[in-house]
């Protein structure tokens, strides 16, 4: 009998299935495998995307206002620079601190059911209970990094904003511990 003719014996196939296994795990050995590399040039322009975008944005100044029919701001020939501070807006509508409202107006006039002493009062109490807990927190921040609270704050407010209403909110704020303040003003041009 030849061999080829000749059955198999199990341990023969044994055999030669791992003799396939083992020459099959050689070729892939020996095969090189492919190597990708990295194309950092995307890479690349979107970090110097971000870092103009970064440099952007810290070299602006320390307040952005978007004007639109609610908020018109005076202009002054004032050399002095915004400081980053708490931000109490003042629109036609409503009055914001840090852009979330606390007071609407109407009519250039604060509603009298949100003074502590009605409409011929100056405490304006939502806006003192705001400032308040946004004061607490300040101190807080102050004491844990070895600063002091200063109590600065910048009024943001529109060019027609009647003198009462001003009057009224620089005393709410004073009354929240905020007595330093700044009204922010558009640079005009000489």
């Amino acid at each position: 009998m030849s061999p080829q003719a000749m059955p198999a014996s199990p341990e023969m196939s044994d055999r030669l299935k791992g003799k396939r296994a083992v020459r099959s795990f050689a070729r892939k050995l020996a095969e090189p495998e492919e190597i990708t590399s990295l194309n950092i040039t995307p890479m690349m322009d979107m970090m110097t995307i971000i870092l103009v975008f970064l440099l952007k944005t810290f070299t602006s100044s320390a307040l952005l206002v978007n004007q639109d029919q609610n908020m018109m701001l005076p202009s002054s020939t004032s050399r002095l620079n915004a400081k980053q501070a708490i931000a109490v807006t003042v629109t036609k509508r409503v009055v914001l601190v840090d852009g979330e409202p606390v007071a609407p107006i109407n009519s250039g006039k604060i509603d009298p059911a949100l003074k502590r002493d009605g409409d011929n009062g100056y405490y304006i109490t939502p806006l003192v209970e705001m400032l308040s807990r946004v004061a607490r927190k300040e101190k807080k921040v102050a004491e844990m990094t070895g600063q002091k609270f200063d109590g600065e704050l910048t009024i943001v407010a529109d060019r027609y904003t009647p003198y009462r209403l001003l009057t009224e909110i620089l005393y709410s704020c004073g009354q929240a511990e905020y007595a330093n303040y700044r009204l922010l003003i558009l640079k005009s041009r000489e």
